[in-house]
């Protein structure tokens, strides 16, 4: 795919990494499974100075991206069939004195909002966690609407 849209550069889709859907329409919504900071097939684990805020800032940027990929495949490149975002769920591993949770996934929610404009705010959950998969510091989902 690897399409341009808006200024941001959308991925192919990372495959699935076990047994699951990366994403599942029903109706007219498109639940997006939980995605990870994969680029060329690496998980992305450095960044700036690897301050957690700078590995986790371009962390969920990619996993934006990777969340995009999969609706934009959802529906077969087509933006205009995608309405809204409806949900964002964002996982972080931040460090004990971390509690700044939403600088992370205000990313995903900008990125979102620039793709999707005219803006139609979604709701959000960000969650602080011990561990996620293959040492990520951040995972996403989402949910859309569609036409």
């Amino acid at each position: 795919m690897n399409k341009t849209n808006k200024m941001l550069i959308i991925p192919e889709p990372v495959p699935a990494n076990g047994n699951y859907a990366p994403f599942h329409i029903e109706g007219n919504l498109i639940y997006v499974s939980g995605q990870l900071p994969i680029k060329d097939g690496k998980l992305v684990k450095s960044a700036g100075n690897n301050s957690f805020l700078d590995v986790a800032s371009l962390q969920m940027e990619l996993v934006t991206l990777n969340i995009l990929s999969h609706v934009m495949s959802a529906v077969n490149n087509d933006q205009s069939k995608i309405e809204s975002c409806v949900k964002l769920t964002a996982y972080l591993v931040p460090p004990d004195d971390f509690f700044e949770h939403a600088l992370i996934s205000n990313i995903a929610s900008d990125m979102i909002n620039d793709f999707l404009k005219p803006i139609k705010n979604h709701t959000r959950t960000t969650i602080g966690i011990k561990s996620l998969p293959l040492g990520s510091l951040v995972e996403a989902d989402a949910i859309f609407k569609i036409t």
